[in-house]
């Protein structure tokens, strides 16, 4: 399968089994741990046969294009009468999700949390920025790592309006803050997204919100009349400390009217893949065929490899752009300037038009620069400081 490369072992000794590869998939989700793998692999007599065996402690480590990908512990492996092997692997972020204990933390940040879970696990640090904010109290008793650092992320949220995330890469996990890229891939119904389906909800909608201390004391509300007119009352009610400050206060309502006051929208699609469309990161969207041309998140992504062929699934969240830069300035810069990078072994031709006349002939890994103008499945590109056409089936954006 072109592009791709598996390896699974353990320590300093990797087998090579990217021949045997049927199907590969890569998938994560926003807010879940971990990011896993799975892959159907050839398992026959007529070549050397994958040692596979969880209970060894094997990794797993994938690449596409010379890129690691993901890089994680096999957790189940299996064979069949189809002569097929199955494997299924998890990053190491499932350190944090199979492991509990009892957590107690007084006034302390997302980040120190974050750090003494990992310190307590023994897995290694990538890098953690400084959240900030720090937590009256945080206890949970007999919970798993993953769900006290979920915990303290979701309560730095409410307080602050910023998101952040964790991840795993190359086997060290990373907390960082949920922004927008100042580049990022661009899906158009016409031209890289194959189907989707958009959908609108109201079931997790709130109109109300109460926020009380534990001695029942009223802190602070909102109502969100309009939205109240037509769909009815449907009130939260948030526990809040007694210290709570004012500035705290309206922090938690911003919040509120972010996230659960509105009515809820989820787009999925279906497209040709890019590596770059993960859970966490952002995208823009332009399909005016449901009124779509904005920033949008990536909640869930499936990357999958089969014959040859990248495709992937992506779940986005209709949620506003905050924190980083800003919506209008990255909507800008994608909608102007792309980059693409060529695939084509021989060589790609440069055209005046399409089927044009022929300008030069790009190598093979050229990087070029496009304004994003289309004639079908021609793209406008400039290469060596000349402008013109080149066919979008050898270039990867």
């Amino acid at each position: 399968m072109n592009d791709i490369k598996l390896l699974v072992g353990r320590k300093q000794t990797f087998k090579d089994c990217t021949a045997l590869v049927q199907k590969a998939s890569v998938t994560g989700r926003r807010g879940d741990a971990p990011r896993t793998f799975t892959a159907t692999l050839s398992d026959s007599e007529d070549h050397a046969r994958l040692a596979a065996n969880c209970a060894e402690g094997q990794t797993v480590i994938f690449y596409y294009d010379s890129e690691e990908e993901f890089r994680g512990l096999l957790m189940t492996d299996g064979r069949s009468n189809k002569k097929v092997l199955t494997l299924k692997a998890y990053d190491n972020c499932i350190y944090l999700c199979n492991n509990k204990r009892s957590f107690s933390y007084k006034k302390k940040t997302a980040t120190y949390i974050f750090k003494d879970c990992l310190k307590k696990l023994g897995l290694k640090l990538g890098s953690a920025v400084d959240t900030k904010h720090k937590i009256g109290e945080l206890v949970k008793k007999n919970t798993t790592y993953w769900d006290v650092i979920q915990d303290a992320l979701s309560q730095t949220y409410k307080t602050t309006g910023i998101r952040y995330y964790v991840y795993s890469y190359k086997g060290k996990i990373y907390l960082e803050k949920r922004v927008v890229q100042s580049t990022m891939p661009i899906l158009e119904l016409d031209s890289n997204i194959q189907t989707y389906d958009m959908t609108r909800s109201i079931y997790n909608t709130r109109t109300r919100l109460v926020l009380k201390t534990s001695k029942g004391k009223k802190k602070g509300s909102t109502t969100i009349k309009d939205l109240e007119k037509k769909i009815g009352r449907f009130q939260e009610v948030e526990s809040v400390d007694e210290d709570i400050t004012s500035t705290e206060i309206k922090q938690r309502i911003k919040a509120f009217k972010l996230e659960t006051g509105i009515v809820s929208k989820e787009l999925k699609i279906t497209a040709i893949g890019n590596m770059k469309c993960k859970s966490g990161k952002c995208i823009y969207v332009r399909m005016p065929e449901i009124d779509t041309k904005r920033i949008m998140f990536i909640e869930e992504d499936t990357h999958t490899f089969e014959n040859g062929y990248h495709s992937m699934d992506l779940k986005l969240t209709y949620e506003k752009a905050s924190g980083g830069t800003s919506s209008k300035s990255s909507k800008k810069s994608n909608t102007k300037n792309s980059k693409y990078t060529v695939t084509a072994k021989s060589g790609l031709q440069l055209r005046s038009e399409p089927n044009g006349k022929i300008l030069s002939t790009m190598s093979y890994g050229t990087t070029v620069t496009s304004d994003n103008k289309k004639k079908g499945n021609w793209i406008h590109v400039k290469y060596k400081g000349s402008w013109g056409y080149a066919h979008k089936s050898w270039l990867k954006g």
